[in-house]
């Protein structure tokens, strides 16, 4: 970050990202965008990413926007992957039984439809018609771009950055939930941040409801001018949020 801010947007066009994997020689090269970021879908796309890096999905507040959420669920359609995300979504929303992706070039880019975020619909059991899933509210969109990430990282590793972006806190017990059913059947390893204390103290709804095996679940406090993080353990994490213990 030190470095692309002192640069003009110009100049990054000749700066590369260079990923050296485990022992192995072997390298690519990406150019990073004018934020100085890496696009994920560049990296999936890379010989590399099939043959040698562990399948990944990134997601960061401003990303999987409708187009590229919705290209990945068109990668899943009519596979097992599509039934796992359906039943990642229903830990949180019994009510949905099915889901769409539909198609936005027809509405036209400047259609309400768009702003709405309705690339996909859902068909709910209290409803005869399917709905839009922007009118389940922010939240569940949030929550499928998730469940989208988990099924498509499946043996993978999934990296979710400020975790709890778009939901309110009363949904975030929920949120966790999901993430820690899917991923420990789909044997995805989460890392997620946050700055958010509903968040992080929202974990030992989890812990301690859930059946869980071993350390499963850790937080890890990173400080400045520290080579290690601060880690602590689920008995840890529950004990700091029944005491409001800060441990961001």
């Amino acid at each position: 970050e030190e470095i692309t801010d002192e640069l003009e947007i110009d100049e990054l066009e000749d700066i590369f990202f260079m990923l050296d994997w485990k022992k192995k020689e072997v390298s690519i090269r990406r150019r990073l965008s004018p934020d100085g970021g890496m696009d994920i879908r560049m990296l999936r796309s890379s010989r590399i990413a099939t043959k040698a890096v562990t399948k990944s999905q990134f997601i960061t507040p401003l990303s999987l926007d409708i187009n590229e959420i919705t290209q990945l669920f068109d990668e899943i359609v009519l596979t097992p992957e599509e039934t796992l995300t359906l039943e990642a979504l229903q830990i949180i929303e019994p009510k949905i039984e099915r889901i769409a992706s539909i198609s936005l070039e027809k509405y036209g880019s400047n259609s309400r439809i768009v702003g709405a975020r309705s690339g996909f619909r859902v068909k709910v059991s209290d409803q005869k018609q399917p709905i839009p899933i922007g009118s389940m509210g922010e939240g569940i969109w949030r929550i499928l771009a998730l469940a989208i990430a988990l099924v498509s990282a499946q043996g993978g590793v999934l990296l979710v950055d400020e975790i709890d972006t778009g939901l309110h806190f009363s949904t975030m017990s929920d949120m966790w939930k999901l993430i820690w059913k899917t991923a420990k059947k789909l044997d995805v390893q989460v890392f997620a941040t946050t700055h958010n204390s509903d968040c992080w103290s929202s974990l030992a709804d989890v812990i301690q409801n859930e059946d869980l095996e071993g350390e499963e679940i850790t937080i890890h406090r990173i400080e400045a001018n520290k080579n290690a993080s601060v880690v602590f353990t689920e008995p840890e994490i529950v004990i700091a949020a029944q005491r409001h213990i800060e441990v961001r």
